[in-house]
């Protein structure tokens, strides 16, 4: 679940060039995969609120249902492409949903009305394993007055969510709900996933 702030920061990514035979060792700044030290919930088929788990494969399935609009579709669409795309996870963009069976859509993102200071909400609706989801969905809220429309960043973060990226405090070790080294799993919006975002997602899938 997001109920964020609209405070708008940007990471920027610098690459460093580094020889042939140079080997780099990164450690995650911070365990914020489900489940953690300090989120496990067992994962289950639960309704909207309720727990998320980490996606069951590397494929990643999306949908957005007509419920959302024109520009949220491509908000979306946009957060999966430069976002999730350069991770190890393969991204496909359905043209429709597939709601049973064995070859589920992995993310169903819909509209829907929450409360009035929520963005998105994701959650697990099929679970397959205690850890793994077959299905999760992300509803973001069709009542802009308090909070305006969704941004990359709110994609970015509700889909983090689905393929198991936690809060901060849900990390371990626990950081704060505004680190902004936790790229768009941050209570701010950050228009990226970031470095550490990145390396839990490669490590899991």
């Amino acid at each position: 679940m997001a109920i964020r702030r609209r405070t708008t920061f940007v990471v920027g990514v610098a690459a460093a060039a580094l020889g042939a035979a140079t080997t780099v060792v990164h450690a995650a700044y911070t365990d914020n995969m489900y489940p953690t030290a300090n989120y496990s919930p067992t994962c289950r088929d639960g309704e909207m609120g309720d727990t998320f788990c980490q996606t069951d494969n590397r494929t990643l399935t999306a949908y957005r249902e007509g419920s959302l609009s024109s520009a949220e579709k491509s908000t979306v669409s946009r957060a999966l492409k430069d976002y999730f795309g350069p991770t190890d996870l393969v991204v496909k963009i359905q043209s429709s949903g597939v709601y049973s069976g064995g070859a589920e859509t992995d993310i169903i993102y819909k509209s829907k009305t929450l409360a009035r200071t929520k963005i998105g909400i994701a959650w697990c609706d099929d679970a397959v394993t205690s850890r793994k989801c077959d299905q999760h969905y992300i509803a973001f809220n069709k009542n802009h007055s308090a909070i305006g429309p969704i941004n990359k960043a709110d994609a970015c973060h509700e889909t983090g969510h689905a393929v198991g990226l936690t809060h901060g405090p849900n990390a371990s070790p626990a950081k704060g709900l505004h680190d902004n080294r936790l790229g768009c799993m941050s209570y701010d919006d950050i228009y990226g996933l970031g470095a550490n975002n990145k390396e839990n997602i490669n490590s899991t899938y």
